[in-house]
């Protein structure tokens, strides 16, 4: 299996973790010392860091919209790693949609990704920031 189909098979498995909530699924995908950047806050070091970095965002953040919609472009594959650009859609009663876009890179030792980061498109944080703003009252209500 090519990395690139790796990365798409971690992309498949983290929608359905996103529905049900099992991240040990997601482990078997990232090296034991993987780094996860998400472009917001501290570096996770480490595979548990990892997904309770990922878990965190998802619980603080997806979870509390009414709707999370994700498009994605196809994965480039450049030596050890694979780029994907995506675009999300956030929905939440009462307040203005929320868009914001970005470049996932997942590079990888062997068929494991080391190091995952977070590449923000020109103001999607700025986007983000405004919108927990002006409106994220609502995601504690």
């Amino acid at each position: 299996m090519s990395i690139q189909d790796r990365f798409l098979a971690y992309a498949n498995d983290f929608e359905i973790t996103f529905e049900d909530n099992d991240y040990s699924r997601l482990e078997q995908y990232f090296t034991e010392a993987a780094i996860y950047d998400s472009g917001l806050g501290e570096v996770a070091h480490g595979l548990a860091a990892v997904m309770a970095k990922l878990e965190g965002a998802v619980d603080g953040f997806d979870r509390l919209m009414d709707t999370r919609t994700l498009e994605t472009a196809p994965p480039i594959t450049e030596g050890d790693t694979v780029r994907m650009h995506w675009t999300g859609t956030y929905t939440k009663s009462g307040v203005p949609d929320l868009q914001f876009s970005g470049t996932e890179s997942a590079q990888f030792e062997g068929d494991r990704i080391c190091h995952l980061r977070t590449e923000w498109d020109p103001g999607s944080e700025e986007a983000l920031n405004n919108w927990l703003t002006d409106h994220g009252e609502v995601l504690s209500a």
